[in-house]
């Protein structure tokens, strides 16, 4: 399998941050000068830009340019999200499943702008409490037309995946990342019975498969009385 002209980009522009050609803070390539450098067209450029930054290597400033990541990177830790619901009983209900296209979601999934994906949005309720609205967006290939139609073999995605293609994504590399928004999305804030204008934690994921394509990009919200992580390093 060859590997993608935007990968091997990001590959070769992962070289030189990581030997020190760009430290943090620098003003970084410019999608045309991208397009230069290596003979590609603007989207090419784009989705290795894009891929650097949803990796943390890259912040791209709207009118300002692309720079190098001020965060430290490489120093293990470890992430715990504490439940506060525990002992609570648990249950998942899947609120819509759709094949759709939208060039925003589609770029987080590394597919092209008009590509197809399907969305399954559920919700998590402990003790009939809901505390968490979970948008998923999942590559066509991995979810069957004919079992879209039902709701119920989605309570578990994951579950559903393993059986049909005996992949494990419990235990596939993923990248989380978590931010407060205040107020919650209006839709997200009545699914979530959510009083006035209330925050709620915000948090994307990405989960890789073994080639390193993203399989599903996730956009959820859980209620902010609800939401606890503890840090601590390794």
């Amino acid at each position: 399998m060859s590997i993608p002209k935007y990968q091997q980009i990001k590959q070769n522009l992962l070289y030189e941050i990581n030997n020190g050609k760009f430290l943090p803070g620098d003003k970084f390539y410019s999608e045309a000068e991208l397009k230069r450098k290596y003979n590609v067209s603007g989207i090419t450029a784009i989705k290795a830009l894009q891929c650097l930054t949803n990796e943390g290597y890259l912040v791209r400033y709207q009118g300002k340019g692309t720079y190098v990541s001020k965060a430290k990177r490489g120093k293990i830790v470890k992430f715990s999200d504490i439940e506060k619901y525990k002992d609570g009983a648990e249950r998942t209900e899947v609120l819509e499943i759709r094949r759709m296209k939208d060039p925003r979601i589609a770029a987080q999934l590394e597919l092209e702008p008009e590509e197809e994906f399907y969305h399954i949005k559920r919700l998590r309720l402990v003790d009939d409490k809901p505390i968490f609205v979970q948008n998923s967006y999942v590559i066509t290939e991995f979810i069957r037309e004919e079992d879209a139609k039902d709701k119920e073999k989605f309570t578990s995605i994951y579950g559903k995946l393993r059986q049909d293609f005996g992949i494990d994504l419990y235990q596939a590399d993923s990248k989380e990342i978590t931010e407060i928004v205040f107020p919650a999305p209006e839709e997200e804030s009545r699914l979530l019975e959510l009083e006035g204008r209330e925050p709620s934690a915000f948090i994307r994921r990405y989960t890789y498969l073994f080639d390193g394509r993203t399989i599903e990009y996730i956009e959820g919200y859980k209620r902010w009385d609800y939401f606890s992580i503890e840090i601590e390093p390794i």
